[in-house]
């Protein structure tokens, strides 16, 4: 049997989309996508007992009310339909200890998801100088590095303390909550990785290994499997639906 990841889409005002990065590497990594939409927050329950894993895809901001913050100049297009349905998606996949991974905006739910906090523009918030975290190349380009904690989950799948990976974000996390620790930074200052020791798997990047694996990068192919393979433990933990 296969495991069945949930992605989770964008929405505008007529549509619901997804990159097909996000597909492929669920497919390639040997998982069953579903893509799933906003406005079902009241059946979150029941969907995440469908689920053997949960994946948080990239996109627009989050509503800084989320975190009571009032809207800077600088923030972003918000879908508060879109946030309400993820942070409950993730709060009842925690609650079943099922895996997470979130992914660039999917990053900074995780945080929210567990009371963090984020930085609505890292430019304008920022007092020191800032690397490139909105890249102008493709987006199988790794643009800049990121250094990994030694001894954390990601730094065990990378099996590497530095590695290279693609940008595309002007938010970031700033308050990070217990149990969450951070497990990576690039050489600025801003957090790129999180990670929970307290679940079996719950892992948030700011970049795109999505995009990267495509490209046949190793990193990024390790942590797809190391995510497919805690599915697939989590299947053999509960009676499969």
């Amino acid at each position: 049997m296969k495991p069945v990841i949930g992605i989770t889409s964008n929405i505008d005002s007529t549509t619901h989309s997804i990159q097909n990065t996000y597909i492929q590497a669920v497919i390639t990594g040997g998982g069953i996508p579903l893509v799933i939409p906003t406005g079902v927050e009241n059946d979150a329950k029941q969907i995440t007992k469908l689920l053997d894993g949960l994946l948080i895809s990239g996109g627009g901001d989050m509503n800084p009310q989320l975190f009571n913050e009032e809207p800077l100049p600088q923030l972003g297009n918000v879908t508060p339909e879109r946030d309400t349905a993820e942070l409950e998606l993730v709060r009842q996949m925690l609650s079943l200890d099922k895996p997470i991974l979130g992914i660039c905006r999917g990053h900074q739910v995780l945080n929210v998801a567990f009371g963090g906090t984020l930085y609505q523009d890292i430019h304008s918030q920022s007092a020191s100088a800032l690397l490139q975290h909105d890249q102008k190349a493709k987006r199988d380009h790794q643009s800049h590095s990121v250094h990994l904690e030694k001894g954390t989950l990601l730094e065990s799948i990378a099996a590497s303390e530095k590695i290279m990976v693609n940008s595309f974000h002007h938010q970031a996390l700033k308050d990070i909550p217990s149990p969450l620790i951070v497990s990576g930074k690039a050489s600025d200052g801003i957090v790129e990785a999180i990670e929970s020791p307290d679940h079996h798997f719950v892992i948030g990047v700011q970049w795109h290994p999505e995009a990267l694996v495509e490209n046949a990068d190793q990193v990024s192919k390790r942590l797809f499997e190391a995510y497919m393979k805690a599915c697939l433990e989590r299947m053999g933990a509960v009676e499969y639906h």
